[in-house]
């Protein structure tokens, strides 16, 4: 039901990018809103992929077996944190996507292994 929603929603936003004349939103507004649509669907569906790029990433500083068993635990740890916040950040896009923003509310917008 979710994935119906978030493909439903981007439409729904679009159309009123097109009424913007009639009610003095700018066609920036628009398309800023559309963009925080995107993102906010981008980092919903892809913050898992943190959990995958940082485990990666501590076991490979390791030297030996024991050093990397450490990285592929804290890798973990780091990657579980880094996927909550990507997701939840994604998830306030979706919820706030009228809201004009300066920047996204988390840099990088996509995940690196995308």
């Amino acid at each position: 039901m979710f994935v119906v929603l978030a493909f439903g929603v981007p439409a729904f936003a679009d159309s009123g990018a097109s009424a913007a004349s009639t009610t003095s939103m700018s066609m920036d507004d628009g398309q800023s809103q559309v963009k925080n649509l995107k993102t906010g669907a981008r980092n919903t569906s892809t913050g898992w992929v943190e959990i995958l790029d940082h485990t990666h990433a501590e076991a490979a500083k390791g030297k030996s077996t024991h050093e990397q068993l450490t990285g592929v635990v804290a890798g973990g740890a780091i990657g579980v944190r880094r996927a909550i916040h990507r997701t939840g950040a994604g998830i306030i896009d979706l919820i706030t996507f009228w809201i004009p923003k300066k920047q996204p509310l988390i840099n990088p917008e996509k995940a690196r292994l995308e």
